[in-house]
């Protein structure tokens, strides 16, 4: 039997490939050992959103795989373009696949394009947070002086003092900063706005096949750009890969919650994830053929 066609989905302000370097990183090589032969990894809009990334996306099959069914596996956003052609009445996507993907937002994005949302945000708790995150990696990290110095969490400290009298300029001002994503993709990220576009009884997933993976790491141990959103999405309780909640990123067939961050779910941590898409890739290959 031929080696089912594989569409590699990227997320939000991903890319393909890009020169050497591939989004899912040496993915396509662990499932070409496992006995893919067909891999193929397009570009869609890195800022788009989801309406033309979609599209972009579905073009790209259509071009690459003419006629034929695929199986799609999806990391962060591109979880949500897929989902979106299987709404929209795709026929082609013979099974999903995501890593990571915000089915129901993330506080994160929420942030960013509103930062009032802040004052919902309990500020004891986040600088419990911080305080968590400062005692996790001054043992991590027991040479430097202080724990703060790991990723500006000093500056964060500040920035919290005020919000719980109302103020949450500081706070704003920190995160705009960090994240400098004002674009039409990130409102799609949004909680509200994933409750609006993808239902929880996933009826719109119509019958193919789909399976979730999710991360779960401590802020402390993320990559270090991931710290401060892991550290406010630990502050409100929510177990995350240091951007998505995991309780976002699971459909009703979840098939398991790993120790990495969110770039680790694709391959760019230390993290060993071969045995993750060895699972993956038999999965597809032990579905019927559709």
């Amino acid at each position: 039997m031929p080696s089912p066609p594989l569409v590699l989905a990227h997320g939000y302000l991903g890319f393909g490939t890009l020169g050497p370097l591939h989004y899912f990183n040496n993915i396509a090589s662990i499932l070409k050992a496992a006995g893919a032969t067909q891999v193929f990894a397009p570009d869609v809009p890195p800022k788009g959103t989801l309406k033309d990334r979609s599209a972009q996306l579905a073009q790209a099959i259509n071009d690459h795989f003419p006629g034929q069914n695929v199986h799609v596996i999806a990391h962060s956003m591109g979880g949500l373009d897929a989902r979106s052609l299987i709404a929209g009445g795709a026929t082609n996507i013979a099974s999903l696949t995501v890593l990571g993907t915000p089915f129901r937002g993330t506080l994160v994005a929420d942030v960013v394009t509103n930062p009032a949302i802040l004052l919902q945000v309990n500020a004891a708790r986040l600088i419990a947070a911080i305080g968590h995150y400062e005692i996790q990696v001054a043992a991590t990290w027991p040479f430097e002086a202080e724990a703060e110095s790991h990723f500006a969490v000093g500056e964060l400290r500040s920035a919290v003092s005020n919000l719980g009298n109302g103020d949450y300029s500081g706070l704003a001002a920190y995160f705009r900063g960090l994240f400098s994503l004002d674009d039409d993709a990130l409102s799609e990220l949004t909680t509200e706005k994933c409750r609006q576009n993808f239902p929880d009884d996933q009826h719109d997933l119509r019958g193919v096949p789909s399976y979730s993976y999710a991360g779960s790491i401590t802020p402390a141990r993320t990559t270090p750009l991931l710290s401060v959103p892991g550290i406010l999405l630990d502050s409100t309780g929510q177990e995350n890969d240091g951007v998505v909640p995991v309780a976002s990123a699971t459909l009703k067939n979840h098939k398991g919650t790993f120790e990495v961050d969110h770039f680790g779910l694709v391959g760019w941590t230390p993290t060993d994830v071969s045995h993750l898409y060895e699972e993956i890739y038999g999965t597809i290959t032990s579905l019927p053929l559709r």
